[in-house]
């Protein structure tokens, strides 16, 4: 049972990570025009979707389980640290988490998404 319930918290980490993913790749110009714009270094740029996609395939297929949990953690708590870094400023650029079809400003929201991720991966590792 418990196996279940940590697949579901799984699916539905990687559910998030494809679209963010496959919405970057199918935005791109925009996408690297908004990284760019938030100080993302150029390798990061296109590193970044390819990671999300990777990560998603290895949560769902269950292949080393603990350390893609582990480097999702990662991810998300680099991309919340990005977040909060940027809330600071004035001037708040789109977040484009979701590549261009993100068109609004960051806000805290997009931290709170990303606290509600973490914990959810934290629970598929604990239900493992």
């Amino acid at each position: 049972m418990t196996v279940v319930v940590s697949f579901v918290f799984a699916l539905i980490v990687a559910a998030v990570f494809v679209y963010a993913g496959v919405a970057k790749f199918a935005t791109f110009n925009n996408w690297t025009f908004q990284a760019r714009a938030l100080g993302a270094p150029d390798p990061f740029v296109v590193l970044v979707p390819l990671a999300e996609i990777a990560l998603a395939v290895l949560l769902v297929g269950g292949w080393w389980f603990e350390q893609t949990v582990a480097a999702s953690l990662i991810l998300l708590g680099a991309f919340t640290v990005l977040l909060l870094v940027r809330l600071r400023d004035p001037e708040r650029l789109p977040c484009s988490c979701f590549g261009a079809t993100s068109q609004r400003p960051m806000s805290w929201l997009d931290v709170v998404r990303n606290v509600i991720l973490i914990s959810v991966l934290i629970a598929a590792f604990i239900t493992k």
